[in-house]
């Protein structure tokens, strides 16, 4: 492993992150000094996305950003979020894939988990599956749960010649640019499976993944899923990574390239191009990443609200919630990825009159007018008004300052948009739609903008709430943290509606997921199925195999070229016998610089306890006299980069103006203020702050601070009835 580089006295070091959009590819540089870095001080920069070749965009960016006086000697990391990925799977731009598996289970993909999509839909079809049956071939090999082979066979993997050569002649009717190898019991076989693999590499000369390599947790149908997914991508995620380094190597960045995954972390680019299924969802998880290591310790949840949608995430405690029941369009996706809900309310969400029932209903979303033409106050053609329309018409997005001033709008575009909604939906057939046709323009867009920044927080209200209950909380309890181009605007309406009193709206809130993969912590999850009882008598052979998979997660550390200290944590899915589904429960965290020397020892008792308080948050009840079973052993190592620390990005409210503005249904007057160095300490609302890459609305009854980091709080009550307290507490 190295060390971490010696770097001079009065001399910065740099840590590059890059969040590729299909609109503009956002990059954020890091200033530090190897050990410790300073997201406050940060130099940010949009380029215009490259769909053609992504990554031209991304040279092109750093570029220009280096081009700001950064020495390329300076760079000590570029750490990388892409969704082509998830793009291509989406898109269905994917290598052609075979599937092999056992014998008498060629129907698994048709199969799937035998249910309708639509429970109610007489008429829904299943999903197509991932791969067309024709392209599934079987072998006699299969394995019991303990990992025992089961059929006839020569093979160490239980396929002999004669059966391989079969196999191969079969695979090669089929002509497959890639081929997934998923065994009945694989799970429990990894190295009979991955034997197995390797010998189908060797004779047919392309990529062949091993579905327990990739993810070794029993469910037949998902980990054969996952292994297809991650061998159709590989030859493209191949050839983007390699194209990326050799776009780093023409702007001689010598630096060490990491890929954010989908577990909110990041591994090196070899690692990636290894596994790439575990960037499909690193995106969204970019900002949640960005939020846990920038505010340690506090609950928080995160609203991600670009041009199409809002991503909702959870962090309890300063950890993102994972899941591993995420799907990519119709597929499965079973390994953690944090999770992050999403809703079609977005900047450029489409407003509408629904017009298909009794009763015309004014809607928001889910359709979305696109970066091009975009809204109409953009003037670039478009004639559906957007989110965006009804902010500008509201007065809460200045036209002339939106993105300080470099991108200025028409407002009578988004009035005269808005207004011909008002028009469909007839003389107020909505609450709120506002006065007859013949009335003003203007007087007509008002009830419109009105109802869709209800109709708006509404949606997302109804949609985090239930992320939030099926968990058994509240959302009373979380901070929000607000970013994207429209979080910080929409923010304290959807906290209104919700009844959070806290929202945080970072400092470079339009550049917050470049952020995240710039401090993005080292992060890798294992699992193993276990299935047995949770007691005193088992807890040596819980030992055991929690002690496995630490060791397994350890040894990919080494591989990571990281000298830093982190956190192993073991976990596992525990539930009461015969309920259909589990709870995580953590089991132990150790430092991963003792965790190898100290033998690891699990204490039953605690674990129940813990599984009981979680039990009753969620479910309601505890029931002391079950018998509480794993179902699966889980483990995480996690280890940041350095630390962050504040900065020097603390500012101050500068009144610019004022105007009127409309988030409720009445003009208020509301002031305007910009950020610098010297000004008020604190804006009470209602008020507007307009920064370059967003505008905060700050509703009547919250009053707006900063901290040394340049990012704004915002606290629900009058100044001096705990926003002080409340704010130190988001601080950490």
């Amino acid at each position: 492993m190295s060390s971490p580089v010696a770097v001079p006295a009065g001399r910065r070091r740099w840590r590059i992150g890059i969040d590729v959009g299909g609109t503009f590819t956002d990059l954020v540089a890091v200033p530090g000094d190897g050990a410790s870095w300073s997201p406050a001080d940060a130099i940010t920069h949009k380029v215009p996305s490259t769909p053609h070749d992504p990554s031209e965009g991304v040279e092109t960016g750093l570029a220009q950003l280096l081009a700001r006086g950064i020495a390329v000697e300076d760079v000590a990391a570029v750490a990388h979020g892409t969704t082509i990925g998830l793009n291509a799977i989406l898109q269905g731009r994917v290598a052609r894939a075979a599937l092999v598996t056992s014998a008498g289970h060629r129907d698994v993909l048709q199969i799937a988990r035998a249910r309708m999509p639509r429970s109610f839909d007489l008429h829904a079809t299943p999903a197509r599956p991932i791969v067309p049956r024709e392209h599934v071939l079987e072998v006699a090999q299969r394995f019991a749960a303990d990992g025992a082979a089961v059929g006839d066979g020569a093979g160490a993997d239980g396929v002999d010649d004669a059966e391989l050569g079969r196999l191969v002649e079969r695979l090669a009717a089929v002509a497959p640019e890639v081929v997934a190898v998923s065994l009945v019991g694989g799970y429990a076989a990894r190295e009979a499976e991955q034997l197995l693999a390797d010998r189908l590499a060797a004779a047919l000369d392309v990529p062949v993944t091993s579905a327990a390599a990739v993810w070794p947790e029993a469910g037949e149908y998902e980990r054969t899923t996952l292994a297809l997914l991650d061998a159709q991508i590989t030859p493209l995620m191949t050839g983007y990574f390699t194209a990326l380094r050799e776009r780093l190597s023409r702007l001689r960045i010598d630096a060490r390239v990491y890929i954010t995954t989908s577990n909110g972390g990041s591994v090196s680019i070899e690692d990636a191009i290894r596994r790439p299924v575990q960037t499909v969802l690193s995106g969204p998880a970019g900002g949640v990443s960005a939020a846990a290591t920038a505010w340690p310790g506090t609950d928080m949840v995160t609203v991600d609200m670009g041009g199409t949608s809002s991503d909702i995430g959870v962090l309890r405690g300063g950890r993102p919630v994972l899941t591993t029941t995420a799907t990519v369009g119709p597929h499965p996706l079973m390994t953690p990825v944090v999770e992050v809900s999403a809703i079609g309310a977005g900047g450029g969400s489409v407003v509408s009159a629904d017009r298909s029932g009794a009763r015309p209903v004014l809607r928001v979303g889910p359709a979305s007018v696109g970066a091009v033409p975009g809204p109409a106050a953009y003037g670039a053609g478009g004639t559906q008004p957007a989110l965006t329309d009804a902010y500008v018409h509201a007065g809460v997005i200045d036209p002339a300052t939106f993105l300080g001033g470099t991108f200025p709008l028409r407002a009578d575009l988004a009035t005269a948009a808005l207004a011909r909604v008002a028009d469909e939906l007839r003389d107020g057939e909505v609450s709120g739609a506002g006065p007859a046709p013949s009335e003003a323009g203007p007087a007509r867009a008002d009830g419109v903008t009105d109802a869709a920044l209800r109709v708006a927080s509404v949606g997302m209200a109804a949609r985090l709430r239930t992320v939030l209950a099926v968990r058994g909380e509240v959302p009373e309890r979380y901070t929000f943290v607000a970013f994207g181009g429209a979080g910080g605007t929409h923010a304290a309406l959807l906290a209104d509606e919700v009844g959070v009193r806290r929202v945080l709206v970072p400092a470079a809130a339009g550049t917050f997921c470049a952020l995240g993969a710039a401090i993005a912590p080292i992060r890798r999850d294992v699992a193993r199925t276990v299935r047995t009882v949770v007691g005193e008598q088992n807890a040596e052979a819980l030992t055991a195999a929690s002690a496995g998979l630490e060791r397994e997660v350890l040894d990919w550390l080494r591989t990571q070229d990281v000298a830093a200290a982190g956190t192993v944590t073991l976990s596992a899915d525990l539930r009461y016998a015969g309920q259909p589904t589990t709870l995580e429960v953590v089991l132990a965290e150790r430092p991963t610089d003792g965790a190898g020397a100290e033998p690891l020892r699990l204490e039953i008792e605690p674990v129940l306890r813990r599984f009981a308080e979680q039990h009753e948050r969620v479910h309601g009840f505890v029931d002391p006299t079950a018998t509480v079973r794993a179902e699966t052993l889980r483990a995480s190592v996690s280890v940041r980069l350095g630390e962050v620390r504040p900065g020097h990005g603390g500012a101050a409210f500068v009144k610019t103006g004022a105007r009127d503005v409309r988030y409720d249904g009445t003009p208020r007057p509301a002031s305007v203020h910009t950020l610098a160095q010297d000004g008020e300490a604190s804006v009470t609302g209602p008020a507007v702050i307009e920064k370059p890459d967003t505008t905060v609305l700050v509703p009547a009854g919250w009053t707006a601070t900063t901290d040394d980091g340049g990012n704004l709080h915002l606290v629900r009550g009058p100044a001096g009835s705990g926003a002080e307290a409340a704010t130190k507490n988001e601080e950490g």
